[in-house]
This record gives structure tokens, C-alpha cells and sequence, in this order.
């Protein structure tokens, strides 16, 4: 097979942190064009600049729960770049709290970016991807799609909706070759945990780099003309924290 993200534009928000930043660190090495997208402009921007090795990065700030912004921002990457290729959604946000204390801002707060955002970078990618019969799309979910847990209700609703939606939505486009992958990781070591949390378990979660491995050998099945990768689950070694 040959290498599916060779000279691609590959758009990945939530680029400034956790696994957003290891695969953009990872592929940047690589000859491709690297949009990050992510709320955080000034952080984004300065590790834009830190990540030219041989791909070409290009900081696009967005609020992705934001439809306008998100389709003007997609309007101007193409103009400056040209059509992402492929599309990695990872901008995120966990609220762990028991349901009864959850807020309805909490609520808002967890859909309108696990969600909605996803919603809204899928629908201003696709009509190009679906027009040039080539493309990928790759959904950071979580494990809570599928499993329950404590204190995240409304985070593991918003994410069992995406993996629902994308699903979905693959359906509709694989007679336009364009690939839906939904990454379902376990517990993984990043800032989307609070600082005790971490302490106690990250020698026992999966690493942003382990996730951004899976992304990227997930991607270069994308060049096969017989076969595709769909949802692939990672899990830490010993299993839910």
C-alpha cells in the first residue's frame, strides 16, 4: 500500500494539547500540510511554529461548537491551503461530575463541543471530500460510548452520540470512498483529568503517543481498494482504571 498521508492536508482540531498535539508532532514529520485547529490561538500558534520539520503547519484558532466560525474558518484554510483530505475531530472537553450536580451550562458546555463540534467540521468537509471521491475522517471518541462509568453522564451521552452519528454518516458515504474511522480509547494521560487523577493512574493509562500510533496505522489503510478500518477500541493494559 502506498502512504495515504503523503502529501495530504490533514486537519486535526483540539491541536494543542493531548493527543491532538502527539499525532500533529507525529505527522509532522512526514511530507503533508498540517491545519491545527484549536480555541487556544496563542498556544496554538506558538507550537505551530515549533512543528516545521518536513510538513508545512498552518494554525487555524476556532471554537469548533461554533457553526459560523467553524464554516468561515473552513472557507479560509481552503483558500490558504486548499480542501483538508483528511479530517481528524479531537477537540473535546470532559466535566466529571455526579449527575445530580451537573449543571445545565455542564451540559451545554459537553455537547455543544463533543457533539456539536464534531458536527460541524464533519458537514463543511465533506461536500468537497464527496465531490473528489477521496477522503477520511477520523473521530476521537471514548470508551463511555460503549461502557458506563460514574460521574460522566453527560459526557458518555454526548460521545455515544457521535459514535452513533458517525456510524451513521459512514453508511452514507462509502459509495463515495471516503472512510469513517471512530478511535474508542480507554483512560488516557491527558489534561482532560484533573491533577489528582492523574497522580494516581497515569502509570496506568494509555499515552497521547500510543493513540496517535493507532491514528496514523489506521490512516495508511486508507490507501487499501479492498478493505477499511471502522471503530478500533484501546484500552490501557490493565483494563478500566
Amino acid at each position: 500500500m502506498s502512504n495515504y498521508i503523503y502529501d495530504k492536508n490533514i486537519w486535526i482540531t483540539g491541536a494543542s494539547s493531548g493527543i491532538g498535539f502527539e499525532l500533529a508532532k507525529n505527522l509532522s514529520k512526514t511530507k503533508c500540510n498540517l491545519l491545527l485547529s484549536s480555541k487556544n490561538s496563542e498556544k496554538l500558534v506558538r507550537i505551530a511554529t515549533t512543528m516545521m520539520e518536513n510538513a508545512k503547519v498552518y494554525a487555524f484558532p476556532v471554537d469548533v461548537a461554533d457553526t459560523v466560525a467553524v464554516n468561515d474558518t473552513f472557507e479560509f484554510m481552503t483558500n490558504e491551503v486548499g480542501y483538508p483530505n483528511i479530517l481528524i475531530n479531537n477537540a473535546g472537553v470532559y466535566i466529571g461530575k455526579p449527575f445530580l450536580e451537573t449543571t445545565m451550562e455542564d451540559f451545554d458546555k459537553q455537547i455543544n463541543i463533543n457533539l456539536k463540534g464534531y458536527f460541524n467540521t464533519t458537514r463543511a468537509v465533506l461536500p468537497a471530500m464527496i465531490e473528489l471521491r477521496d477522503g477520511a475522517i477520523v473521530n476521537i471518541i471514548s470508551v463511555t460510548a460503549k461502557e458506563s462509568f460514574k460521574n460522566c453522564a453527560v459526557y458518555s451521552a454526548s460521545k455515544a452520540a457521535v459514535l452513533s452519528l458517525m456510524n451513521s454518516v459512514r453508511e452514507e458515504v462509502r459509495e463515495h470512498n471516503i472512510k469513517i474511522i471512530n478511535i474508542i480509547p480507554g483512560a488516557v494521560a491527558t489534561n482532560i483529568w484533573d491533577e489528582a487523577v492523574l497522580k494516581r493512574f497515569k502509570n496506568k493509562m494509555s499515552t497521547p503517543n500510543d493513540i496517535a500510533k493507532v491514528i496514523e496505522g489506521a490512516l495508511q489503510m486508507c490507501s487499501s481498494e479492498t478493505s477499511m478500518v471502522e471503530n478500533i477500541i484501546v484500552k490501557p493494559q490493565t483494563g478500566n482504571l
